[in-house]
């Protein structure tokens, strides 16, 4: 195995993480979401606590070898590495600064005694934490698919617009979808 290879699969095993780490966030969030006891909840929240596993590590293994991969293909003038390397920027900062906040939160306020369901549920209910979700994914997904197409600066814009309108559309879906899970059953 070359220097090449082993640190190209530490930056797909860094995207594996991340992804791996979105779908822990997303079962737990649905079933968060539909909790039907105080007790099924805080179990889901306990879930919740072994993201943190897995996230931490996406994010320096991507970049780190992502930049040595440029590097070496001298690829740090291609348009997909900007929209890239713009994207997982976005895609830390709303996982650092909009997810794990409020879930440590709803986590942290599962455990307290007095703690009620219907509080509980409509914070795991909350737009933040949908569009944080949504746009992650789609920003990703949209990162894959330039790593694969390399595609010029004109092409990546626009790979990254679509992803970000996905991403949008996504959690616009999943506002009206909650908007019915949440209306009281006759």
């Amino acid at each position: 195995m070359t220097l090449y290879a082993a640190i190209l699969f530490l930056h797909l095993l860094g995207v594996v993480l991340l992804f791996v780490a979105q779908g822990l966030e997303w079962i737990c969030l649905r079933n968060l979401q539909r909790a039907a006891s105080l007790e099924q909840f805080r179990s889901w929240a306990g879930a919740v606590k072994v993201i943190p596993r897995f996230s931490p590590f996406s994010g320096p293994l991507i970049v780190f070898p992502g930049a040595y991969l440029a590097t070496k293909m001298k690829a740090w003038p291609q348009g997909w590495i900007s929209m890239a390397l713009l994207a997982v920027v976005v895609i830390l900062a709303l996982g650092l600064g909009v997810s794990s906040p409020r879930m440590r939160a709803m986590v942290k306020a599962s455990m307290q005694d007095g703690a009620a369901l219907r509080d509980l549920v409509a914070r795991a209910h909350a737009p933040a934490l949908r569009y944080s979700f949504w746009l992650r994914l789609a920003l990703g997904l949209g990162v894959v698919y330039l790593m694969g197409s390399k595609s010029p600066m004109g092409m990546s814009l626009a790979v990254m617009g679509v992803a970000t309108a996905l991403g949008l559309i996504a959690s616009a879906k999943g506002s009206q979808a909650d908007r019915q899970e949440l209306k009281p059953k006759a």
